[in-house]
Formats: structure tokens, sequence, C-alpha cells
């Protein structure tokens, strides 16, 4: 398949994460139901993946330190922040939600500037600053009744932004020894443990006791919104190159808020609109600053 139409698909399909969560949760699904059945049901599809690509191997054969590295990125992004993301997801719209979790490079370039002790290019600082001007906007800004609403939800999802640009950085850190696959694979499972863990401390297991359209959401929303999207994304950075790809991923946010309005019934105030539009820009030039790597 043309990687364009890869990227382009995966980025559609990963914009709709919002749209089904809120309709799982409208017909009853629990949030600690919800995020341990995307876990456990993923698994064995990343699992089979990374044999088949040979990443199995090396991280059999990884040292410890770096296993516990990767192990920490998945409880990190995907525990933990997955448990913000889809909390803060209950509180406010879908598409604000995509439009905020969509500003983590921003976190990125800060938290590499922390750990390298080394001040951003005045490029990259004045992307940051589009960035969060737009994050502003996008919750509610001079909008005080807006912001009130959105506020809880709204830094949820910026905290899970955050966490996954933490577990970006890890993967900097680990990758050239596990490969980007494998450290996927080994953070994944970590997180997944720790859902079953937490929803086996927290929940009843009748809560799994779900009828065939909630179950038919919480499957569609694991293969379709992020099992079989990550897997076009990584062929189609493979074959595209990470920039162009990051380029073409930014049809996200709009794509959520097209469906969140026709679905869902959502509206966002016309300040909100442009801080969408500034948290897209921003992160465009991020991504061009940094640029070509493949």
């Amino acid at each position: 398949m043309n990687p364009l139409v890869l990227v382009f698909a995966s980025a559609v399909l990963m914009s709709m994460k919002g749209i089904v969560a809120k309709f799982a949760f409208a017909e009853g699904v629990a949030l600690g139901s919800l995020l341990v059945l995307r876990a456990l049901l993923s698994l064995p599809v990343f699992w089979v993946w990374a044999a088949r690509c040979g990443d199995l191997a090396r991280v059999v054969r990884a040292p410890r330190r770096e296993l516990g590295w990767a192990a920490f990125g998945g409880v990190l992004s995907y525990y933990v922040g997955t448990w913000l993301d889809f909390r803060g997801l209950e509180l406010i719209t879908a598409s604000l939600e995509r439009a905020l979790l969509f500003a983590y490079p921003a976190f990125v370039v800060l938290l590499r500037a922390v750990v390298r002790r080394a001040w951003p290019s005045r490029r990259l600082l004045v992307a940051v600053a589009v960035t969060y001007c737009g994050i502003f906007l996008a919750v509610g800004g001079f909008h005080a009744d807006v912001l009130r609403m959105n506020a809880v939800g709204g830094l949820m999802v910026l905290a899970s932004a955050a966490m996954f640009a933490g577990y970006l950085l890890i993967n900097e850190r680990v990758a050239t020894v596990i490969g980007s696959l494998g450290y996927l694979v080994v953070a994944m499972t970590a997180a997944g443990a720790c859902l079953l863990v937490h929803f086996a401390i927290t929940s009843d297991f009748s809560a799994l006791a779900m009828s065939a359209r909630a179950w038919a959401l919480v499957i569609g929303l694991t293969l379709f919104t992020n099992v079989l999207p990550l897997i076009m994304m990584a062929e189609g950075v493979l074959r595209l190159g990470a920039q162009r790809a990051a380029v073409l991923g930014s049809i996200g946010p709009p794509c959520t808020l097209a469906a969140g309005c026709w679905l869902l019934d959502e509206s966002l105030h016309a300040a909100q609109l442009w801080g969408t539009a500034l948290i897209v820009a921003g992160i465009l030039v991020l991504e061009w600053a940094r640029g070509p790597r493949r």
C-alpha cells in the first residue's frame, strides 16, 4: 500500500479513539474495564508483530537495566498516562482531548532541554510558545466558564501528553539496544500487568459482563484506533520518513473535531477552534525545525 495512504489512514483511525470511547462510556462500559481489556486484547498482536520482525530476540538478550527503563516508560505512559487520558476524556469533548494530546511534541522539547541542560533554539521556543497559546485558548482561555468546565479534564490530558513525551525520551535511550518495537512490547506488557492489578484491586470482574454492543465497541476501539493504526504508522514512517509522517498526522485533530460535531453533537467556541489551529501549527513548526529524520 502507498505509504502516504498508510500514514493518512493511521492518523484518521487514531483520531477516532475519543469518539469510540465516548460511545463505549455511553453504553455503560466502566473506565477500568475499558483500559484493561484494551491492553490485554492488544498485547498478543504486538507480541506476534515483534516476533515476526525479529525484535523479540533483542529483548531476550537485552540488559536488565534497559528492560527496566522500557518497563518504566510503559508504566508511565500506557498505564498512568492512559488512565489520565481516558479519565480526562470523560470530562471534556473528544475534539478537545485530541487537540491537547496532539501537543506532546512541545513537552518533548521542554523535557529534552531539562535533561540535556541545553536551551532550545529560538525557532523551537517560538513553536512551543505558539503551541501553549493554542492550549490556553483550546481549554477556554479568556472564557472563565468554559475554562472552569474544561480545567480538570484538560489538565489530565495534558499530563498524559507530558508522560507520553517522557516515554519517547526513554525510547531514545533504550531503542538502540532492544529496538523500537521491542521497547513497545516491553512497555505495553508492563503497563498491561499494572492495569490488570489495578482492575483486580479497584473493580469487580462482573464489570466485564457487558452487552454485545459494548464488547463490539471495546474491540473496535482496541483494533481500529490502537493496534492497526500503530502498525500502519510504523510501516508508513519506515517508508516515508518520520517528518513527513508527522505532517500527515496533523490531520488527526481536525478529523476528531469533524467527527465529534457529526456523531456526538460536540461544538467548540471560536476561540477554542483558533486554539486547536495554533496547536496544530505549532507542532508542524516543531517537526520541521527538528530537521529530516528517517
